[in-house]
């Protein structure tokens, strides 16, 4: 029988940082990990993901840079070396985990876990571990559609995508939604002509985005030459000598070679001993909490997307942290889903912190908005990246910053001057009087708010 303060159950970003932190404040921490260390997001979701959008990015600069006088050959795509440069982004941030984890004295145990009571991990080794609070960072898993089973091979999850085994002439992607949309942006720059089905009315309709947001990027999308098809339902398929049909409810069929299905991700919470515990769940199978990310067993916490909220690898680590600063010391930082950014790898790219300007005004306050054209910022044209602007919505009251949505070239990137902007409660002036570097892409944020203020110089004022 072993013995630990703490013991966490998966490995992933919220579970290993969970940890680490905990060890740090004393505490003698485990993590139990049966897969590769560094959970979904590192493996099979967010590194390679983007690892291939920045790979596949060249291949739509080159493809484009005849405009400007310089010309390449047609470039050639070796998918072997593709995939073993993606994996060794992987590996080196997986081997790098294991040493932080190693350095700060965290036992991990390479097995299944599952509770066997409020304070007992039964192992797949036979063995057992007892800690004194146990956290859940399980994670989720991608959800299948029983028309589309991903055993067949016409059909693909979105592990199987980011293996990048093949390029399919015709690629149909069911799910129009963030894993959806980046992954029809990586086999479009590789060749693929991509169809995107999404049954509900719009893309992106759970993520909280503005019409013109979500609009520039559907015109980039489809100028780009890919279809998407909205209010559409994916609804059976038949396999041909060397194609195959997709047909969906309002009785179209569509000829393509793989299929995609990205409808989302659910939680992984079945089988690992809730029930035995007591530990409530809701409707959607995600493990109810109170604002310390405590479950009905005081015993035991959980955390990331196991967890409702934005399944996000930075949430769930922000979530491990809090837990494990709650269990040492005694306190819980309070925090709001509102503050937490997300960055979407589409082509343009979009970021989002705090609400959007719909949500603002359904909640009932009154706003100021201003917008900065990508189109008016020397840095973008030079990069040719004009496609995009940047919003910020604020309290027209007290010009304290609501939120911040920017479509365009590196958006991921700038998103985080707004962050730090809603987080801290800073107005449109704060960020309007700080002098940017010229030329540069954050120029635009500061613009944006000058615009809301009225006193924008480069763009016409609202």
């Amino acid at each position: 029988m072993m013995k630990t303060d703490l013991a966490v159950l998966g490995g992933g970003p919220g579970g290993y940082v969970c940890a680490i932190r905990a060890a740090q404040l004393g505490l003698r921490a485990a993590v139990i990990e049966e897969q590769a260390l560094g959970g979904t997001c590192l493996n099979w979701g967010c590194i390679p993901t983007k690892a291939l959008f920045s790979a596949t990015k060249l291949l739509s600069q080159a493809s484009e840079a005849e405009d400007i006088g310089i010309a390449f050959d047609s470039p050639t795509i070796d998918l072997q070396k593709l995939a073993s440069w993606k994996n060794r982004v992987v590996a080196t941030l997986v081997d790098g985990i294991d040493t932080l984890l190693s350095k700060n004295g965290v036992e991990v145990i390479r097995a299944r876990g599952a509770l066997s009571s409020q304070r007992e991990i039964v192992l797949s080794t036979g063995d057992r571990l007892t800690a004194d609070h146990i956290v859940i960072a399980t994670g989720s898993d991608t959800v299948q559609i029983p028309p589309f089973p991903f055993d067949h091979p016409a059909i693909w999850s979105s592990d199987d995508a980011l293996t990048v085994r093949e390029i399919p002439e015709r690629l149909a992607i069911i799910g129009g939604g963030v894993i959806g949309l980046e992954l029809a942006t990586i086999y479009q720059r590789l060749g693929s002509r991509v169809l995107v089905i999404e049954l509900l009315p719009e893309i992106l309709s759970t993520a909280d985005l503005d019409r013109r947001t979500v609009s520039t990027l559907k015109r980039s999308m489809t100028n780009k030459g890919m279809t998407i098809l909205t209010n559409t339902a994916a609804e059976s398929f038949e396999t041909q000598d060397d194609y195959v049909v997709l047909k969906t409810a309002d009785g179209a069929q569509h000829c393509v070679d793989r299929i995609l299905v990205a409808v989302g991700r659910r939680p992984r919470t079945r089988d690992i001993g809730l029930e035995a515990c007591g530990i409530e769940v809701d409707e959607r199978g995600f493990i109810r909490v109170n604002d310390s990310l405590q479950t009905s067993v005081p015993t035991v916490y959980a955390i990331g997307d196991a967890v409702p909220g934005p399944m996000l690898a930075h949430k769930a680590s922000s979530d491990g942290i809090r837990v494990a600063e709650t269990l040492a010391q005694g306190h819980c930082q309070p925090s709001s889903y509102d503050l937490i950014p997300q960055a979407i790898f589409t082509d343009p790219e979009i970021a989002s912190v705090g609400v959007s300007e719909a949500a603002a005004k359904a909640a009932g306050k009154a706003t100021l908005v201003g917008r900065f054209p990508f189109a008016a910022l020397g840095k973008a044209l030079g990069m040719r990246e004009p496609d995009g602007f940047f919003q910020v919505v604020a309290d027209s009251e007290d010009h304290r910053i609501l939120g911040v949505q920017i479509i365009g070239a590196e958006a991921s990137d700038l998103i985080s001057e707004a962050a730090i902007a809603v987080q801290s409660g800073l107005t449109l002036e704060a960020i309007a009087d700080a002098i940017h570097p010229h030329p540069t892409l954050p120029e635009g944020l500061k613009e944006a708010a000058e615009n809301a203020l009225g006193r924008s110089i480069h763009a016409i004022n609202r």
